[in-house]
């Protein structure tokens, strides 16, 4: 069958465009609060109000192409080379420490230069991490279910790569990471003692590292009393409260937005929704919020319909997803609204950031895949019951 016959063999009519139009939505407003958002940090940084604009749209098209790719691979593919992609994850997160690959912004090494062109490893492993272990699930499912060492060869394998990511240094992404993969492990039915153990663990780790990492610890105290110190340790926060505050219901109007005119800083990547509530008001954030966790509920329906049709791997890769983009979504809306302790973690498919951005694509292009296949298996048969009194 030649690639012209493959694509009229295609049914597109069984594609979720109720997925499709959510990321679209999404995708396509995320460009345009970030042309507002970004205009004068890129004018300063760059000389074109653009510039950063520019780069997104270039990304965002090269997810679209990488979404596509994605779909039309069959799903046996990902499990016959997840290990090789876990293994290229690897290396990339140790080449950030290469001189001449590795990038240093701000004392933390977190970017790798190629072609001209920045990658952020820690993202690209947070898709590696969830499509691995959602593949070692499946193969080895009765081993985790019933005996330790089936749980702790993957778990072994996450930590070393949640352990190089805090190297560089990323607390943010090791712990959203940590807490996607471990629900994935809970619904593929690990022994309710080893989860708890691992999570007790996990949780102790990441307080120590708060506790004896000075900056992270002034992190925490300036979140709970930014007012006390706004020109040091509170003044993000500050800041932020402050333009939401300016939003009232209605906001002040597109464009129109004060704080991300170099008064609030990276208005455009961590605190964009901050930007969002400003310009578009209280209502304008919540419909943003809906839409994200529209997506992220979207996605745990298509891993339900999975499970249902015994598409073990669609099940377990889809409820990966669907926890990270929820994660991502109430980090960052906590962060920005004074809920939670300030901690870089980007708004889904909204905030500045070519790698995240892309990932995202690729992500959902796959679930889009999975989704495709569940509808092309075998029908579930209705048997009817007789009411039993």
């Amino acid at each position: 069958m030649n690639k012209f016959n493959f694509f009229k063999d295609f049914d597109f009519s069984k594609l979720d465009f109720v997925l499709l139009t959510l990321f679209l939505v999404l995708g396509f407003f995320g460009l345009l609060i970030l042309s507002s958002a970004s205009a004068h940090f890129s004018d300063s940084i760059y000389g074109n109000p653009s510039a950063i604009f520019n780069r997104q749209f270039f990304y965002f098209i090269l997810g679209i192409i990488g979404l596509f790719a994605c779909f039309f691979v069959p799903l046996n593919f990902w499990s016959s080379y997840d290990r090789l992609f876990i293994s290229f994850g690897i290396l990339l997160l140790f080449s950030v420490f290469i001189p001449g690959i590795g990038i240093e912004v701000n004392g933390a090494n977190r970017w790798i230069r190629i072609a001209g062109f920045g990658l952020q490893p820690s993202e690209i492993m947070k898709f590696l991490s969830i499509l691995y272990i959602s593949c070692y699930s499946v193969r080895r499912i009765k081993e985790i279910q019933t005996h330790w060492l089936g749980f702790f060869r993957p778990a072994l394998i996450i930590v070393s790569i949640i352990s190089i990511i805090l190297i560089q240094p990323d607390l943010g992404s090791s712990a959203v990471i940590f807490i996607s993969v471990l629900g994935v492990l809970f619904v593929a039915g690990v022994k309710i003692q080893q989860f708890l153990v691992v999570a007790l663990l996990g949780f102790i780790a990441i307080t120590m590292m708060i506790i004896f990492v000075p900056w992270r610890w002034e992190r925490i105290i300036s979140f709970i009393d930014p007012w006390s110190d706004p020109w040091g340790s509170g003044y993000q926060l500050t800041l932020s409260l402050m333009s939401i505050g300016r939003g009232d219901w209605f906001g002040v109007g597109l464009g129109q937005g004060l704080m991300k005119m170099g008064y609030l800083p990276d208005a455009h990547t961590d605190f964009i929704f901050s930007v969002i509530v400003e310009e578009m008001g209280i209502l304008g954030g919540f419909a943003i919020i809906s839409l994200l966790f529209g997506l992220s509920f979207r996605i745990f329906f298509i891993g339900r319909e999975s499970l249902v049709r015994k598409n073990f791997f669609g099940f377990y890769f889809s409820f990966g997803v669907a926890l990270l983009l929820g994660l991502h979504t109430f980090i960052n809306v906590g962060v920005s609204s004074g809920l939670l302790p300030t901690k870089g973690l980007t708004l889904p498919l909204i905030s500045g950031g070519g790698t995240n951005l892309i990932i995202v694509c690729l992500m959902i292009g796959l679930i889009l895949r999975i989704d495709y296949e569940n509808k092309n298996s075998m029908p579930i048969p209705m048997i009817k019951r007789r009411a039993q009194f």
